[in-house]
């Protein structure tokens, strides 16, 4: 059972006529026995109001810091998730890419296969031109000589 600051200043003693204390006295110190433990209590309940009030901005704190934790994982996340999702899109481009150049080269060279037909067309029809002309000046020539022997003379 605690004593209250209330119960030292009721306290009360039997008196006693030899050697006895000073009621006075007795009742003095009781007096400042109950301030000094009223002061003790006021002081342990405001330490003890301290202690919850600093609790409770510890579990502000640590809730705090636990959402922060989770804010910085899923941002951790997210972060690998966009990175993973840049480097497949990067390398689809990249294979597109390389598909659109493939078929550029190949194109290419479809092209130039068309174009060294065509030369080689071109070059056949210059020679059977050539051959043509050499013929056909051969005829003239022959015509001419033919024409000279049969000439006035």
């Amino acid at each position: 059972m605690r004593i209250t600051p209330h119960d030292i200043r009721q306290q009360q003693f039997t008196v006693r006529t030899f050697r006895g204390f000073d009621p006075q006295e007795v009742d003095a110190f009781l007096e400042d026995v109950a301030d000094d433990y009223e002061a003790l209590l006021k002081e342990n309940q405001l330490l003890k109001e301290q202690i919850a009030t600093q609790e409770e901005r510890s579990r502000g704190v640590i809730e705090r810091e636990r959402n922060l934790q989770d804010v910085l994982v899923t941002t951790q996340r997210v972060v690998d998730e966009m990175k993973a999702a840049t480097k497949r899109e990067a390398e689809l481009i990249v294979r597109e890419a390389e598909l659109r150049g493939e078929k550029a080269v190949e194109a290419a060279r479809g092209e130039e296969g068309k174009v060294r037909v065509e030369i080689q067309s071109l070059k056949r029809l210059r020679r059977q031109l050539v051959e043509d002309f050499n013929a056909t000046l051969e005829r003239y020539h022959r015509m001419l000589l033919m024409e000279g022997d049969d000439g006035p003379a």
